[in-house]
């Protein structure tokens, strides 16, 4: 199933997740990873001093940039590539935990339906996270900096549009950039974007994490049944041991998913014991 994508969480999560058919969505600026929404700043500054760009346009973009990060709120949910993560077992699942397979088509037609009912101006993407190091090259944020190579001050007024463009284009491109020390995980995220004064904005909610208040929004706070989360395959971490945490598990499932096979409930091929 090509078409998988695969969420790390913990039982207690996974319970909610297919009885309550509800994800949490985290604020991205309260990520784990400290450089989230910054890192798009490396390859920028690079390709400007590299290519000697007018210091006015450097200024005009760089400004436009943090506008607009300033002014949209973005809301992401993690998912990998692959569903046998070692690195992503330990981190995610809290040492009971499950990869849990989803279509991606059917879910983002299911979220952006859902929250388009709240805020009709809201977007929501799914993006192939890319990894840089601290002084890192991304070729998508050259080539989109290219055409502004010869611009000058007088180029920022007589063409305010396209350098507007252009920024809300690297703001939009901000979320799919992270530091090179999380590439084991092979992400691809969900965001949902929306304004700063948007309902949905207004409905955030908190988790506490090591004494930190987290923002999240939920998609389908409602319980809906319309909005069925389309789980397709589910894997058993590496430190399952209980016989009897399979057939729970396929207990569990059989209250929303009356038809999942039980062979696609597997276990992790990953050699551990503890």
């Amino acid at each position: 199933m090509s078409n998988l994508i695969y969420h790390y969480t913990s039982a207690e999560a996974l319970k909610s997740i297919m009885l309550n058919q509800t994800f949490w969505i985290t604020k991205s600026d309260y990520l784990n990873d400290t450089s989230e929404q910054v890192m798009i700043m490396d390859p920028l500054k690079a390709f400007f001093k590299e290519k000697k760009v007018d210091k006015d346009v450097q200024g005009y973009i760089i400004n436009q940039l943090s506008e607009y990060l300033n002014n949209y709120n973005h809301y992401i949910l993690s998912f990998s590539k692959t569903d046998d993560s070692l690195p992503l077992w330990n981190y995610y699942s809290e040492n009971e935990g499950y990869s849990v397979g989803i279509d991606k088509d059917d879910f983002i037609s299911k979220l952006t339906n859902y929250f388009k009912e709240k805020d009709p101006d809201s977007r929501v993407t799914i993006t192939e996270v890319k990894y840089l190091s601290e002084n890192g090259d991304e070729k998508a944020v050259r080539d989109e900096l290219l055409p502004f190579i010869h611009f000058n001050a007088e180029d920022i007024e007589n063409k305010r549009d396209k350098f507007d463009q252009l920024a809300l284009k690297l703001a939009n491109m901000s979320y799919s950039i992270k530091h090179s020390a999380y590439s084991s995980e092979m992400e691809e995220r969900i965001v949902v974007i929306c304004k700063k004064d948007s309902l949905i904005s207004k409905s955030e909610e908190f988790r506490v994490l090591r004494g930190c208040f987290i923002p999240y929004i939920i998609f389908n706070k409602e319980a809906r049944s319309d909005l069925e989360i389309p789980i397709k395959k589910i894997k058993l971490g590496p430190y399952h041991t209980l016989d009897a945490t399979e057939k729970s598990l396929f207990y569990l499932l059989e209250r929303k998913y009356s038809t999942f096979d039980k062979s696609n409930i597997t276990r992790s091929q990953i050699p551990s014991r503890y």
